[in-house]
């Protein structure tokens, strides 16, 4: 039995060595002695203008590939993808990988209600979790509502959940697979007079009752005809069928209307909220608008920015391509255009764009966010290229993944306060040759904690008695002092001084150095005593 254990681990063992060996090893990976099993990406950071840099976390979700496997390719071991929060020098603040499972999560953002934080992601679909689902977690990283697709609908699509009204409302996208007329395709060589269309649109629902506000389909209202990739799929069977549109983002303005980007008719839509119909089309077969010296295809996320009665500011990600079909350009950019509505023709006219800095193209994922004080902050994919550009254009701070192990599909970068409902951990090791000329080390974090300024150190007797005081460094800080503390704890401390979080008493591991001289003693003690009483034992008989 004990051989058949053994040989067991030993094939468990030859298995993670495999996926271990896929990378070589694991200094692209962060390694900490309070939080062993958060293995999370190691960024590496270029701020070229630190004035300029605009204060915030960085919030991505890293995975290795998006049709999950229980053990996928490239991983080191569990909890390294799923929701993740960095500071703006690449330091990990939050990993919520292990919590959901290193469940692969996708559009991992921020987002204010009623005056508080909270934080929303999709959690998308995999052997442990089949139809995915929306989450929403207050600022202490408890999940406070789950968003879940009908049953009817297959999963929940990965690319976009995002709250409106104050929170009280979530806009996600949605799909099914159609049987529908295709004779419209005939002058494409198409003679079928049906087929199977993956047909994909959004939701809007309330968040307390899961009641659908409004539902949009694309086969409703967007000619097939319009899509700028190749005709396939249409045999199905369902779940498959012709990917004509392939939605990836929806944003909704103060009057109520929608704007849709659908990467498959290289166009932009925007979307009456009282009765569905198009409004207008920026870019594709049928723009709406004149494009005043620029071009899109294959783009993401469309944003509106500001509107008046006659102009209407958006933003979007151009990546000119997806790695198959046309190429409208030799690098991927970031827009802020203005739509000029009350002309005739419409005018649309690019206030700012903000390239790739290293002259590639993202053919797929991305995202862009215009932050408060102008400054332009992309997604550019890849192993979670990031960058910050003046609104002038000047680059002030590059980032990515230290290795290509991971993508992620968007990034933002936003300000928020974390309250972790778990207490800090903490462990302690005493170094030395004996108790009397020993250091104690001490490693402490809190997972998710944002406003620790630095930790406060106690031995655990009845004085609560102070060892030292130590500046937070890091998701993880370490303190030594002279002396041996066989307990000890930590408290968390904000720049103001006030208490934010106590570790649990733990006792220090002692030096190996002590344990090896203590059973050398006692073994002389014992030899000695067997020594010297052996006259008297055989005595006895034994």
């Amino acid at each position: 039995m004990l051989f058949t254990i053994f040989f067991a681990l030993v094939a468990i063992s030859a298995v993670d060595a495999e996926f271990d060996l896929g990378i070589g090893d694991d200094s692209d990976l962060f390694n900490f002695v309070t939080r062993p099993e958060l293995r999370a990406p190691r960024f590496n950071v270029t701020v070229y203008d630190a004035n300029r840099v605009t204060p915030g976390y960085w919030f991505v979700a890293p995975y290795a590939s998006i049709v999950q496997q229980t053990q996928p390719k490239r991983y080191y071991q569990a909890c390294q993808t799923g929701p993740a929060i960095y500071d703006g020098a690449g330091n990990l603040v939050w990993s919520g990988a292990c919590e959901f499972r290193n469940q692969n999560t996708c559009d991992f953002r921020p987002f204010r209600s009623n005056g508080s934080d909270h934080l929303s992601a999709i959690l998308y679909g995999w052997e442990l979790d089949r139809k995915g689902r929306g989450i929403i977690m207050d600022s202490s990283y408890e999940v406070s509502h789950s968003i879940n697709v009908p049953r009817a609908e297959r999963s929940m699509n990965m690319h976009e959940m995002q709250m409106a009204n104050d929170g009280k409302t979530a806009m996600y996208i949605i799909h099914k697979s159609d049987w529908v007329d295709i004779s419209e395709l005939s002058p494409f060589g198409i003679q079928e007079e049906a087929g199977w269309v993956f047909n994909i649109g959004f939701r809007e629902v309330e968040i307390d009752t899961g009641k659908a506000l409004f539902e949009w389909w694309a086969l409703d209202h967007v000619p097939l005809s319009t899509s700028s990739v190749e005709i396939d799929g249409l045999d199905g069977p369902p779940p498959a069928g012709w990917n004509f549109f392939h939605m990836n983002s929806v944003d909704k303005n103060a009057d109520g209307d929608y704007m849709i980007s659908a990467r498959y008719t290289d166009c932009i839509y925007k979307i009456s909220g009282t009765d569905g119909h198009i409004i207008w089309r920026l870019g594709g077969d049928e723009s709406s608008f004149a494009l005043d010296a620029f071009n899109f295809s294959k783009q993401h996320d469309a944003r509106f920015i500001e509107q008046n009665a006659t102009t209407t500011v958006i933003s979007f990600l151009d990546n000119a391509s997806d790695g198959v079909n046309n190429v409208t350009s030799d690098v991927s950019t970031s827009y802020l255009v203005a739509l000029e509505t009350s002309v005739t023709p419409m005018v649309a006219r690019v206030i700012r764009r903000w390239s790739r800095p290293d002259g590639h193209l993202s053919h797929a994922r991305g995202n862009f966010q215009l932050l408060p004080n102008g400054n332009a902050f992309t997604a550019w994919s890849g192993n979670a290229y990031i960058t910050e550009h003046a609104f002038d254009g000047d680059l002030v701070m590059e980032a990515g993944f230290a290795s290509e192990r991971f993508v992620t599909y968007r990034s933002y970068k936003h300000n928020f306060t974390g309250h972790p409902s778990e207490p800090p951990t903490l462990k302690a090791y005493a170094y030395g040759t004996s108790p009397a000329t020993s250091t104690t080390v001490c490693y402490v974090s809190w997972n998710g904690a944002t406003e620790v300024d630095s930790w406060d150190f106690y031995r655990n007797n009845s004085a609560s008695e102070p060892i030292g005081r130590a500046q937070k460094t890091g998701f993880e800080t370490m303190f030594q002092a002279t002396g041996y503390y066989p307990d000890v704890y930590a408290q968390a401390i904000s720049a103001s001084g006030q208490v934010l979080g106590r570790s649990s008493v733990q006792l220090t591991v002692k030096s190996q150095d002590w344990q090896s001289q203590h059973t050398y003693k006692s073994q002389n003690v014992l030899s000695g005593l067997l020594t010297s009483e052996w006259p008297l034992l055989k005595s006895y008989g034994l």
